[in-house]
């Protein structure tokens, strides 16, 4: 009598079959991809996705200005500062209006603008603590009230620096990632600029409404 050898299907093998099956598939279609330019790894620093979404930060700040009752400003500034967002936020309970710009399509800054008291504002922005470490002080000659501005700048630990000044009706805060250089150009663009002007008719509203 002849013996006669059972194997059993192929959909009942072990675990340990599959497994091999499904790691020599993963490298079949792992090379296979590489080789057909599908994707491609770098090693190096992240590229960016395409150009910055610019936004209409004049018009922004505008409605701002009128929906928020406080004194806004627009720093004039150069072509390779290119504002990519502007909101309305909470500072310390007070509403406020939050500019940012990408510099030089590798760096960011953000100017906040509000009524909350300066030290209050400080640490409201992300909790950290920091300390007042120096100033910088941007001449009458180039401010918008015709004296001596002093921004504060605050420092901490393993934190972002945070520059804060005190205009009387308003206060203003910048935050980022920047060098020192840029930080006092927004500083001193943002002291220069007058307030922007909101429209009589739109101000009696407000005051009718309020």
């Amino acid at each position: 009598m002849i013996a006669v050898k059972f194997e059993k299907p192929r959909m009942f093998t072990g675990t340990r079959d599959i497994v091999i099956s499904l790691a020599v598939l993963l490298v079949v279609v792992f090379f296979s991809v590489g080789f057909t330019g599908l994707c491609s790894f770098n090693p190096g620093p992240a590229e960016r996705s395409g150009p910055v979404q610019e936004v209409d930060i004049e018009t922004i700040l505008q409605s701002d200005a009128r929906g928020l009752g406080i004194p806004i400003r627009l720093p004039e500034l150069s072509d390779s500062w290119q504002a990519n967002s502007v909101r309305r936020t909470m500072v310390d309970n007070e509403p406020s209006s939050k500019a940012g710009w990408v510099i030089d399509e590798q760096v960011f800054l953000a100017l906040t603008q509000t009524v909350a008291e300066l030290k209050d504002a400080v640490d409201d922005e992300d909790g950290e603590y920091r300390e007042e470490t120096d100033t910088f002080v941007v001449p009458a000659a180039q401010s918008s009230t015709g004296e001596d501005v002093t921004w504060q700048i605050w420092s901490g630990d393993d934190v972002k620096e945070i520059w804060a000044v005190d205009l009387g009706d308003v206060r203003l805060l910048i935050s980022g990632t920047a060098t020192r250089s840029q930080y006092e150009t927004l500083a001193t663009a943002a002291v220069k600029a007058q307030p922007l002007e909101v429209a009589a008719a739109s101000t009696e509203a407000a005051d009718a409404t309020a």
